[in-house]
């Protein structure tokens, strides 16, 4: 059976699919390239069911178990055993079948699951009455995780999640590995991703020791794939040049307060007036009797107060705990192949998102957020589907910390003032610096974010701006727009504005503005039909950076987070002349100064080739 596989190129043949005898002979399932993962994985994966178990059959009638240790103590059960051991030896005989049948699973999950790691695929085998055959192409990983929860914490050990771009859920999962050994297959991962060679041969080994038959560690095999020793502790580098630099790190005081200051809270105080409200009406329904007194009262209140709340608080407190689970001990880290996240509480997740495989970005502010300044960063990254989590870039900072991570995602908007033009779509209204607004003849639709709510383009971006109690940035770049459609219902018709929406990968927010000026939406779609083509024409279509880009990118990221420099000139960009006082520029002037001129984008084309 195989699940998650992608198609090979026409005329290569993994070992896996290789028969491993005469070409008559049966296909072997495994083969000596094929390495095990850690012995402790099964109980990894399992040790809540190891402590359920026990759990359930003491839990279940504690009252029998204390008599029958009242019974051994009195000495009953001895002389029972005596009498008649029969029963005594099939219930002994039971429970061992069970704990053997249990440890039996655990030991023949991790024998029937093995991986194997080739110059092009990521591929992963297990089942042992249904098999499943899972593979990730290499040069289409988006994203690489590393997780360990409480149980592999404890024991050192970690697993490798590989995210693609062909669908919605993860490719592969290595689960477990040695951690040193995960960071070193991880490293080598993202090294093959970003097309660079690797320095040396690597991958994971068995961890129980050398597979019989197979290539000394350390060597390239004949089919392709590499292989390091098992015990390597070596960590992962940056290349020469490139070390890695802290972009935002989330104060665990600044955490609480932005879990705090959420909607939760709100309806948990909520939750607390109707409590004190019920008590306060069974006070005075006691008042009117004094005989009887609150204590007839009170049983009421109880049989009908705590089926509801409890449930509801006990929601309340998972919600609290996952939101700061979630961002406990975050810190973001530029790295050579992207930028590196690591969060969580009892659970720990590594992950590194290069920058060329943001689909979109997002820049949210709550309004209960606005007092204290603090963003939101949530990203769209093929792979990561809805689950809002993994696809937080930063879960709460200020407005420096929002700069320097998009930076990190969007080293150069290629206007002259990238600073102002960020901070006008996140933080102002109206047509400043080319931003679009909803027209005056449409106000009754968007009567209090008409001014608020609209677009701009920049030669490397679409950025959509939204919401006035609760603030929304969108950035998308041209090259990662699939389509975009234009929807107009009877009523806008007759106002000639229309709804515009940005299709992208499934992900935790939509990229959608409402009732836009007709002419701007229809001029939008000329302009995206041409840009996002030529940008899609000299982007990395399968690996996330070549060498020289890579270059290129820590260059335009330094100049992004480094602090402004009055002297310095940059190239001029008509994208970025404000609007005359009159607002009555030629219908073609506005748009070469909301789009630039064509000339801009055939002296940006010859760039892109000359790279």
């Amino acid at each position: 059976m195989s699940e998650g596989t992608t198609d090979q190129p026409p005329g290569t043949q993994s070992a896996a699919t290789q028969p491993t005898s005469t070409d008559s002979g049966p296909e072997r399932w495994f083969d000596p390239s094929w390495t095990k993962v850690h012995p402790l994985s099964p109980f990894v994966r399992g040790w809540v069911t190891v402590i359920a178990i026990p759990g359930i059959v003491f839990g279940y009638n504690w009252q029998m178990w204390a008599d029958a240790w009242q019974a051994v103590q009195s000495g009953e059960i001895q002389r029972d055993v005596s009498a008649n051991p029969m029963p005594f030896i099939l219930g002994g005989v039971g429970a061992l079948l069970i704990i053997v049948l249990i440890f039996g699973s655990f030991v023949l999950t991790w024998w029937f699951t093995r991986y194997k790691i080739t110059a092009e695929h990521v591929m992963v085998k297990s089942g042992v009455f249904v098999r499943q055959h899972r593979q990730a192409r290499i040069d289409r990983v988006q994203a690489v995780d590393l997780r360990q929860p409480l149980a592999a914490r404890i024991t050192g050990l970690a697993e490798l999640k590989f995210e693609v771009a062909e669908g919605d859920g993860t490719a592969a999962t290595l689960a477990f590995l040695k951690k040193a050994q995960a960071e070193e297959l991880r490293a080598e991962i993202m090294d093959r991703a970003a097309g660079n060679p690797p320095s040396s041969p690597t991958t994971a080994q068995d961890s129980t020791g050398p597979v019989p038959g197979a290539e000394p560690e350390g060597t390239a095999t004949a089919d392709g794939e590499w292989r390091a020793p098992a015990d390597s502790h070596s960590q992962p580098t940056a290349p020469p040049g490139s070390p890695d630099r802290l972009v935002a790190k989330v104060p665990t005081g600044r955490l609480i307060g932005s879990v705090l200051s959420g909607w939760g809270t709100i309806f948990v105080l909520l939750l607390i007036l109707v409590a004190v409200g019920a008590v306060i009406a069974g006070l005075i329904t006691a008042s009117l009797d004094p005989a009887e007194g609150f204590g007839a009262v009170w049983p009421v209140v109880a049989a009908l107060g705590i089926p509801t709340f409890l449930p509801m608080a006990i929601a309340a407190i998972t919600i609290y705990y996952q939101q700061f689970s979630s961002g406990f001990g975050f810190t973001s880290t530029a790295t050579s192949a992207g930028l590196r996240i690591r969060y969580g509480l009892l659970e720990t997740t590594n992950q590194t998102i290069p920058p060329g495989r943001v689909q979109a970005l997002q820049v949210q502010q709550p309004v209960l957020w606005r007092p204290f300044k603090w963003f939101r960063i949530v990203v769209t990254v093929a792979g990561y589907g809805i689950g809002e989590k993994r696809s937080v870039l930063l879960p709460v900072g200020r407005i420096e910390d929002v700069m320097a991570t998009v930076a990190e995602m969007f080293p150069d908007l290629q206007v002259e003032n990238p600073e102002e033009v960020f901070t006008a779509g996140l933080l102002n209204s109206g047509t400043e610096l080319n931003f679009t607004e909803v027209p005056r003849r449409a106000r009754l639709f968007d009567p209090y974010v008409r001014r608020r709510r609209g677009f701009r383009t920049t030669p490397a971006a679409l950025m959509f701006r939204d919401g006035r109690a609760a603030r929304r940035l969108t950035m998308i770049p041209h090259e990662r727009i699939q389509s975009l459609s234009m929807h107009q219902g009877p009523l806008q018709r007759g106002r000639a504005v229309a709804d515009i929406f940005v299709h992208s990968p499934a992900g935790p927010f939509q990229s959608r503005l409402k009732n836009q000026d007709l002419d701007a939406v229809q001029e939008l779609f000329e302009y995206e039909s041409a840009q996002a083509a030529t940008a899609r024409r000299y982007s990395d279509r399968n690996h996330w950076m070549r060498p020289e880009e890579l270059q290129e990118f820590e260059r335009k990221a330094a100049e992004a987070t480094a602090p402004a420099d009055g002297d310095a000139e940059a190239p001029a960009s008509t994208a970025d002349q404000p609007e005359s006082p009159d607002h009555q520029a030629p219908a073609d002037q506005q748009v070469q100064a909301r789009h630039g001129t064509a000339e801009d984008h055939q002296e940006e084309e010859r760039h892109l080739r000359e790279r």
